[in-house]
């Protein structure tokens, strides 16, 4: 009995189109909302990924031709677009970034901070 030959050539190409989505979403962010680590940006594409159907294909044609399909389907794009935009905020609602210096560690300590300075009422007297 022949044993089975992993799948080589199988690729996912809306992997793909996830990725360049969340790099176009991090490249407009201006408020420092999200990290751009790569832990934020796999966790944010697995995310979405979840919640959008595969693109499969097995040869570099089949690729090209599906990346090009995906990208000419206004739908598609909006599709994506949101489910990124969904899964980036959740992530940034919980972060895991490695980064001592990222944004949302910097953002969620200042929140804390705020709060227990407004909640502690021996400071108000």
């Amino acid at each position: 009995m022949e044993a089975r030959k992993p799948l080589k050539k199988l690729e996912n190409q809306m992997e793909r189109a996830v990725l360049e989505m969340v790099n176009e979403l991090l490249l407009m962010e201006s408020q420092q909302r999200y990290c751009s680590c790569e832990r934020f940006c796999h966790d944010a594409a697995a995310l979405a990924l979840n919640n959008l159907q595969p693109r499969y294909t097995t040869s570099f044609e089949g690729s090209i031709y599906t990346l090009e399909a995906i990208q000419a389907d206004q739908e598609l794009q909006r599709q994506i677009r949101l489910e990124v935009t969904k899964a980036m905020e959740r992530v940034a609602a919980n972060p895991l970034c490695p980064e001592p210096d990222c944004p949302l560690w910097l953002r969620n300590a200042k929140t804390v901070e705020l709060e227990l300075a407004h909640s502690n009422p021996e400071q108000e007297s």
